[in-house]
Parts: structure tokens; C-alpha cells; sequence
């Protein structure tokens, strides 16, 4: 499981579930390698993106994004 942070999520005001990568979720590239990262909480999940013109990417395919999320994070655990 996810730490969580004393943010809420605005939607549901429960607690967002922290970001666990280094890098950009639709890109890959290191966040902060084109500035301060863009972030934002879909269902709960902090995302972070290298910057905003990737969300429109990210809104295309949340899914797809989510899964890779979930499947990164599995392997930091193991």
C-alpha cells in the first residue's frame, strides 16, 4: 500500500495517496529535469508530470497511466 499524506483529495476529501516514482508518468524523463514538476490528484493518486502539456496526454488514457503507475510501484516494493 501507498503512504499517504495529509493531503485530501478535493472530490472526496480522503487522503491522497503519494506520488512513489522519480519520473515523469507519461514521458519517463526525471522530474525536475524541465522545471518544477506539474502535479495533480486524479482518484486520489498524486500524479506528477514533467510538465502541464502532458496532461492532456495523461486525460487521453488514465487508465493506461494508472496500470503503469501500479505496475512501477509494485516493482519499488519489491
Amino acid at each position: 500500500m501507498l503512504a499517504t499524506t495529509a493531503l485530501a483529495d478535493n472530490a472526496t476529501n480522503a487522503p491522497v495517496k503519494l506520488y512513489p516514482l522519480k519520473t515523469c508518468l507519461v514521458c519517463g524523463m526525471d522530474l525536475g529535469m524541465m522545471g518544477q514538476p506539474y502535479e495533480f490528484v486524479y482518484q486520489g493518486q498524486q500524479i506528477k508530470l514533467c510538465d502541464k502539456s502532458e496532461k492532456e496526454l495523461f486525460d487521453k488514457s488514465p487508465d493506461k497511466y494508472l496500470k503503469k503507475l501500479a505496475d512501477a510501484a509494485a516493482k519499488l516494493k519489491k
